[in-house]
């Protein structure tokens, strides 16, 4: 989906899994240093534009009825085992409506990765300063619309849990950049210490400019271990605010492939080509299967995550076509299927590839729409009467590469904010060979969730 160029002023929002250091949250939030000029900007109330004033909140919209009033409680709750259960189940559910909603976009025999922690941290880390519909909206997504300080919770207890992974190395951060010459006020303060305390977002301010989108191109490179080079091509000066979530995965085999078990064959793409690959042979304890597919496990250092390979038995069909036969139920039963009763040969090819999109189209068709729109209200931001922020855009960017070592992977999420005009949308002994187009997961083996998900339909040639 593409959206046309927005004129006026802009926050653009990238929100990240975990824990880095943080600023003085004075110096960001009440007296701001421009780091490019070195002047200083005080706070000031912004004006409310007409479109934002008059896009009041209603109490349904499209089948959701919330209270205008709905608020999330800036604090984290601790969640009992039932809670958990019922948002992790959310997650996943949303985390395949995510990834079909984007092969439907792009193809069903595109190579796709997606990472729908980053994309529900990010969206959960905005909806901390939306109210009433525009919250319910979002926390909708992952089935919090009763609670959304609970799902929010849930959301930071992810976080915190991605970020004590065993094994494999899972580096998260946030940043926010707030632009002094759009949007001197800042944020509020209270909005800011609950995204720096719980979330652990350190801000900086700046004039955006080139100076400063090569800062945060940097800041990306180096959170994702120079895996995405960077969140924008161009900085728009009328953007308010960037907040940014980078993650990046590494993880070695638990049992490593020998160089004798990596060899040249065929892999069949999904358009019917075929060419020699890195192809990796080797034995898998768990074997997986259902009435679509069939798949291994193999597992990471430390245990806590693993690699999950889904294969489709009809050996014609794409691995978008699987997957869109997968939902969060569907994912949760094809797990529950692991049986060591088998010796599972395997084959899997030595892979790599990049992929970003927006996903707001995506995003609206599960429900969440009212962000996208003048009567969004994202007033726990700010201070004062005003409320003129609402999303333009989200930007989704992934990297994956599995060879005999192991895997790396990395994703950002850069939610878009602009303020003062109406977006305007342009978006209408069992063998698994996966010498064919295949899906695959990340996930942590606590409670099965997946961290990542994608398809390989095609394999660049040796």
């Amino acid at each position: 989906m593409k959206l046309k160029k927005l004129i006026s002023f802009g926050l653009v929002t990238a929100m990240g899994l975990a824990l880095f250091a943080g600023c003085n949250g004075q110096d960001v939030i009440e007296s701001v240093t421009d780091t490019s000029s070195g002047t200083t900007a005080g706070r000031e109330t912004a004006a409310v534009s007409d479109a934002a004033a008059e896009g009041t909140q209603g109490n349904e919209d499209d089948g959701l009825a919330v209270d205008a009033d709905l608020s999330a409680s800036l604090d984290i709750q601790k969640l009992s085992d039932k809670q958990t259960g019922v948002y992790r189940d959310g997650y996943v559910d949303f985390s395949f409506k995510l990834i079909n909603g984007c092969i439907d976009s792009d193809g069903h025999d595109a190579n796709i990765m997606v990472s729908p922690a980053s994309v529900m941290l990010a969206l959960d880390m905005t909806a901390a300063g939306a109210k009433g519909l525009t919250l319910g909206e979002m926390v909708d997504l992952f089935g919090g619309v009763k609670d959304p300080s609970a799902q929010i919770s849930y959301a930071a207890m992810l976080m915190s849990r991605l970020n004590n992974a065993e094994g494999v190395k899972l580096n998260a951060a946030n940043s926010v950049w707030i632009n002094n010459t759009v949007m001197p006020e800042g944020i509020s303060k209270e909005y800011y210490d609950f995204i720096h305390g719980k979330f652990a977002a350190e801000a900086d301010a700046l004039i955006f400019n080139e100076e400063a989108k090569n800062r945060i191109n940097d800041w990306v490179k180096e959170k994702t271990n120079n895996m995405i080079p960077g969140v924008v091509d161009e900085l728009d000066p009328d953007m308010a605010m960037m907040l940014i979530n980078a993650i990046c995965f590494e993880g070695k085999w638990a049992e490593q492939y020998k160089d004798g078990q990596v060899i040249p064959e065929d892999f069949t793409a999904a358009d019917g080509s075929t060419n020699k690959v890195n192809m990796m042979n080797g034995i898998s304890k768990i074997y997986l299967e259902n009435d679509l597919a069939t798949g291994f496990i193999k597992e990471y250092e430390g245990g806590q995550y693993a690699f999950v390979v889904m294969l489709p038995k009809d050996k014609k069909q794409d691995a978008g076509t699987l997957l869109a036969s997968f939902d969060g139920k569907t994912f949760d039963e094809y797990m529950k299927s692991a049986t060591d009763e088998y010796t599972v040969n395997t084959k899997m090819p030595e892979f790599s590839y990049d992929w970003s999109r927006s996903i707001v189209s995506q995003l609206k068709a599960l429900g969440m729409n009212t962000a996208f729109s003048p009567a969004a209200d994202f007033s726990g931001m700010t201070d004062g009467p005003y409320n003129d922020l609402y999303i333009g855009n989200v930007l989704h960017k992934t990297h994956i590469e599995v060879d005999r070592n192991g895997t790396k992977a990395a994703a950002v999420t850069a939610v878009m904010m602009y303020k003062n005009m109406v977006i305007i949308d342009e978006t209408k002994e069992k063998d698994v060979f996966c010498d064919r187009p295949f899906a695959y997961a990340i996930v942590d083996t606590t409670d099965n969730t997946p961290i990542f998900i994608g398809t390989v339909n095609q394999v660049k040639a040796d």
